[in-house]
């Protein structure tokens, strides 16, 4: 049976006979009426509230359109419902890709971008146009801009001899707002202790809360670049539209 003739089936077995949603049906408990099956004049809906989660036309091919609630759980919850009783092996979820979470629909063994209106034939395979995938990518120009200022200032050189000499402060150390500028100026050359203080100790209970060293100089610098430029990653299309 065909989505179309699945919902159709079940609007025909569970109909609410009277009240508000008469001439629906419940598609999951009856007292989910917010969730329902909704027949139209040539296709047949799952609606959620005021939305048509998903319609299915008698051709067998279905589009779901979570109307941008593609971060809510209960939204996505009641799609895969759906998709589970339409007897179609096909779910969406986030997914961790190319430095992003994004969203997706797993469809006949393969994953794309989910995006409103997607559209399915029976056989799970897409219909509509495929979207591509986004990745996280760090300007270059940027990140070399930055490295090559650490080496003017004399940060990068100085660096080991300062971790090496940094002492266990008394308290949580507190990071400027423009550190990051610090370290490649050096007239700001007694400030970059302080900052590598903050990298490389943090705050831990043993009976009692004391400063302990993080791990190492290498764990240290790693912290402190990530944590740089953070600002200097982009999102940008791929041409990837099908994992």
């Amino acid at each position: 049976m065909t989505p179309y003739e699945i919902l159709k089936d079940r609007l025909a077995k569970h109909i609410y006979k009277r009240g508000q949603y008469k001439g629906d049906a419940p598609m999951d408990k009856r007292s989910k009426s917010h969730f329902r099956v909704v027949q139209g004049p040539d296709l047949m809906y799952v609606r959620m509230y005021n939305t048509n989660i998903l319609t299915a036309y008698p051709n067998g091919e279905f589009e779901i359109n979570l109307n941008g609630y593609t971060s809510s759980s209960t939204t996505r919850a009641n799609i895969n419902h759906a998709l589970g009783v339409c007897r179609q092996n096909i779910g969406i979820g986030n997914r961790n890709f190319m430095g992003l979470s994004q969203c997706t629909v797993y469809a006949n063994g393969s994953r794309y971008v989910y995006y409103d209106g997607i559209r399915f034939n029976q056989e799970g395979e897409l219909v509509s146009k495929p979207k591509p995938f986004e990745a996280r990518r760090i300007d270059k120009a940027e990140s070399k801009e930055f490295m090559d200022a650490l080496k003017t200032s004399g940060f990068k050189d100085v660096f080991p001899l300062l971790y090496a000499t940094c002492p266990t402060p008394d308290g949580a150390p507190i990071l400027h707002r423009y550190w990051d500028d610090y370290l490649q100026d050096a007239d700001y050359a007694h400030c970059w202790p302080e900052i590598i203080e903050y990298f490389k100790y943090d705050r831990k209970w043993d009976g009692g809360y004391r400063m302990v060293e993080v791990d190492n100089a290498k764990g240290c610098w790693a912290r402190m670049m990530a944590e740089a430029k953070k600002h200097m990653y982009n999102n940008i299309l791929t041409e990837v539209t099908k994992l």
